[in-house]
């Protein structure tokens, strides 16, 4: 049988309601036409997938993996029904949260001018599973870390190519115990910090010693998919945060966040990752070029170094 992507809907649609009834009558069927369907997957895929009781349903084991991806597979449905329905273009990016913040939905508006006729979805995604979208067609490109990059790159599947590369620039509030002194890496360690996007496979990629150190210290200690959130809670604490350089001139606008340059060799270093049995088309090399020229427009904060403070003498 092939997999119905109607019955998985229906199936949703059960699961979320706890209801024959009441999901027969979101979708506009009969009670029958919905026991039926169930029954029809249930038969097609060869395994139960919900428990009925005279009270109450629930998936089984079978039907929670099932309701896990039914998401993704009636969202990218949806995606193909609009393009083969269209003579527009349309490009699928995937990247992560600090390229997203840091560059996408501005390289998204310098896009717009170049090529405003082509239809643009962005969205944030684990590395791993990004690039199984990527080999199976379901994205066009990635713009992913380099580090992250070279840990899953399958060099005779894919195309990489970096675009930028620069420096990590520490954020903290003003006044905090950092503020005007001597610092070291050791030292910003020893702090808690929250991070936006940081992946393990980043941290197996750094150098031996950055990364044994980060481990002794349990880095990071909070995680938030957000640069504009972990600049928030820098500025509300004693946590500290870290932003490419050319986007933390914006995250301090407004905000009482003092800067620093994250020592040591990490950098910020992103790549466009295309498939390599695929001729890239034209608004991929468009928005590739857009991300450049935004990176190219962005003034590179300077880290406010302040001398450090001076022991008075007893």
């Amino acid at each position: 049988m092939s997999f119905d992507l109607v019955l998985v809907r229906r199936f949703e649609a059960v699961c979320r309601l706890r209801s024959f009834s009441r999901a027969a009558d979101e979708l506009g069927l009969s009670h029958s036409a919905m026991t039926k369907s169930i029954r029809t997957l249930e038969e097609g895929l060869n395994v139960r997938l919900i428990e009925r009781t005279t009270r109450s349903l629930a998936p089984t084991e079978a039907g929670q993996r099932l309701l896990k991806r039914a998401p993704d597979l009636l969202a990218h449905s949806e995606d193909v029904k609009v393009a083969i329905s269209t003579d527009a273009a349309h490009l699928n990016v995937i990247c992560g949260p600090v390229i997203l913040d840091a560059l996408g939905y501005r390289a998204l508006l310098e896009f717009r001018t170049k090529r405003p006729e082509v239809y643009v979805a962005m969205q944030v995604m684990a590395p791993a599973q990004a690039i199984e979208h990527l080999v199976r067609q379901r994205a066009d490109l990635l713009l992913f870390h380099q580090n992250v990059v070279r840990e899953l790159a399958d060099k005779k599947a894919l195309v990489v190519t970096r675009l930028i590369s620069e420096p990590y620039t520490v954020l903290f509030r003003r006044g905090h115990p950092l503020d005007g002194v001597a610092r070291s890496l050791d030292t910003m360690l020893g702090f808690d910090w929250v991070i936006a996007g940081f992946d393990s496979l980043f941290q197996e990629a750094l150098p031996a010693t950055q990364r044994d150190m980060l481990l002794r210290r349990g880095f990071p200690k909070y995680r938030i998919p957000s640069l504009s959130a972990c600049a928030d809670v820098a500025e509300r604490s004693d946590l500290l945060t870290v932003a490419p350089a050319s986007a933390a001139s914006a995250l301090m606008a407004g905000r009482a966040l003092v800067s620093a340059p994250l020592l040591g060799k990490a950098r910020f270093t992103i790549c466009a990752v295309t498939r390599a049995d695929a001729v890239r088309s034209a608004h991929i090399s468009a928005f590739i070029d857009s991300v450049g020229r935004v990176r190219a427009a962005d003034p590179v904060v300077q880290p406010q170094i302040r001398p450090a403070r001076k022991k008075k003498r007893r």
